[in-house]
């Protein structure tokens, strides 16, 4: 069966579609136009129709009769432009709102489309590493430093997958039943644990990690902080083209600040504001060279949201980005 989507996000004959509803539109403001200017040629033929009525009559009866005539005039061409104004404007912004939506489903169509390919890829590749794994390990006998390598490549390429669906399955239970079991922790306690595990998967970064001397306490859910942290480094390391991620903690009055800075290729300003939307990613699946499913910035928006913060993205001098993590403190 065809796809109904392109592979530019559109659904098919969308540019058909568009062109046959400016050319309803303008039928309309043409019909409009002519009902109105009818509708004045006809006050108008009445009004001409009553003057030489007056004529008829006495000069006393004439000059009231005159000036009622005019008002009434007057009062019906207004009502008819009003109408008219009235109607343009409701017709302009129903065709705003409704090209607002169009274009938003695209958008939503777009994006779909996009994590439809990504976690094809993403799912694809590791389950490809670790049938090629077995099918040497069947085909082979191996010095044991080859099998402990391929192991070893195996282990990773698992827990690769096993992180991909946690991730699917977590943003799925965001969106509907995800109830944070909220305990006072250290939040710095996570950051360490967070820090040594990623140092163990991507030994070739240097993460630098900083925090504060004493206690920094708040009120959160273990298991989604500890997923939002990884989701944030991660980021930072996928983006940060192999320099140094710096990762902070600050105290702040009344909640901890946690910076992660990168030194990547960065963020646009128009799209900071869109990449914790669910599915987001800029530019297109098949052309863009950073792996990714558009899912792991929105689970570090929603997991920050339900702990009562705040999560954004500044650019960071002289090249890359900080994403900022504010929680607040716990009472």
């Amino acid at each position: 069966m065809p796809s109904l989507i392109k592979v530019d996000g559109k659904a098919p004959k969308t540019g058909r579609l568009r062109i046959l509803s400016h050319v309803v539109v303008g039928y309309m403001l043409l019909a409009f136009l002519w009902w109105a200017i009818l509708l004045l040629k006809k006050n108008d033929e009445a009004f001409a129709a009553k003057q030489t009525l007056l004529d008829t009559q006495t000069i006393e009866q004439v000059d009231l009769a005159q000036q009622e005539l005019i008002k009434d005039h007057n009062r019906q061409k207004t009502m008819i432009i009003g109408e008219g104004l009235v109607f343009v404007i409701a017709l302009f912004f129903g065709i705003w709102f409704i090209n607002r939506g169009y274009t938003k489903e695209i958008e939503i169509i777009r994006q779909k489309k996009n994590f439809l390919l990504a976690i094809t890829h993403e799912l694809k590749s590791p389950l490809a590493s670790i049938r090629l794994i077995f099918e040497t390990f069947r085909r082979q006998n191996l010095e044991t430093l080859d099998q402990q390598h391929l192991t070893s490549h195996g282990m990773k390429e698992t827990e690769r997958l096993s992180n991909l669906v946690k991730n699917l399955l977590l943003s799925a239970r965001l969106e509907k039943s995800y109830a944070p079991v909220l305990e006072k922790h250290d939040i710095r306690t996570s950051i360490e644990r967070v820090v040594g595990e990623l140092r163990k998967s991507y030994p070739n970064v240097n993460i630098l990690c900083e925090t504060i001397d004493a206690p920094a306490t708040i009120w959160m859910d273990e298991p989604g902080i500890h997923s939002m942290l990884t989701n944030l480094i991660e980021n930072a390391i996928k983006y940060g083209q192999g320099q140094p991620i710096d990762i902070s903690l600050y105290d702040k009055e009344t909640h901890y600040e946690i910076r992660i800075a990168d030194q990547g290729v960065g963020v646009p300003p128009a799209e900071r504001s869109k990449i914790f939307e669910q599915f987001y990613r800029s530019g297109h699946e098949d052309t863009r060279q950073e792996k990714g499913t558009g899912i792991g910035l929105y689970i570090v928006a929603k997991i920050t949201e339900m702990h009562g913060g705040r999560i954004r993205v500044v650019e960071n001098k002289p090249k890359g980005s900080i994403f900022v993590a504010t929680l607040p403190k716990a009472e």
